[in-house]
């Protein structure tokens, strides 16, 4: 679990903010999805949370209508890159293609450019985190992650959430993948059940923007 010690590695990445408000902020990897991102906007509006979406350029460019949805509900949209490619393995002008690439096709989708990119696999090197401060935008990473995508079980991916949650925690979680069919159903019911627990908690949900705006960033 290293994204537990990521403040250790670099502090040129964000993986949670120091804030005594009990706020945290939702973010979903690998999409769109054609059934599990509607599912789960439907979820956030009917508990009235907000959340932020790493999204892959081509799944933005396969289900644009999904994407601006998700603009119009008023979550976040942030870059996950455009094929979810093992980026350390490249060179930084490779990076750089693949952050540009699909933030224009955010731009072009809904209008606005994404300011968050998540590295594939929250992995990264120094080469990496220059091509993306270089492309404008800030590297996000997030220091809770329950492992859903390898589908542990709905109680399970709750249980290590909700073990390591603490104000300004930014919660890794996926509603797609990056290749062929997927099952995020885990994910989404999980989901509903951790908002219930942490609002009876006092817990506030807010999109990395506005999670990061807290220490004036």
């Amino acid at each position: 679990m290293f994204e537990k010690y990521g403040h250790l590695i670099s502090n040129r990445v964000v993986w949670s903010v120091d804030t005594d408000e009990k706020v945290v902020a939702f973010t979903f990897d690998d999409g769109p999805n054609e059934t599990y991102t509607p599912q789960l906007l439907d979820i956030l509006a009917h508990k009235e949370a907000k959340a932020t979406f790493f999204l892959l350029g081509k799944h933005v460019e396969k289900y644009p209508e999904i994407v601006k949805r998700i603009h119009s509900e008023g979550h976040e949209i942030g870059n996950h890159s455009f094929k979810h490619s093992f980026l350390p393995l490249y060179t930084k002008s490779y990076v750089k293609r693949q952050i540009e690439s699909t933030s224009a096709l955010i731009e072009k989708t809904v209008g606005t450019m994404p300011i968050y990119f998540r590295p594939p696999m929250g992995l990264f090197t120094p080469s990496m985190l220059d091509a993306i401060s270089e492309s404008g935008m800030t590297a996000v990473v997030g220091e809770v992650y329950p492992r859903d995508p390898y589908n542990p079980g709905t109680d399970k991916i709750v249980e290590r959430v909700m073990s390591r949650i603490e104000p300004g925690s930014i919660i890794i979680l996926h509603d797609s993948g990056t290749f062929g069919k997927v099952d995020r159903s885990q994910t989404i019911e999980a989901v509903s059940i951790i908002i219930d627990r942490l609002r009876d908690q006092g817990y506030r949900f807010l999109t990395v923007r506005e999670l990061i705006g807290l220490n004036g960033r």
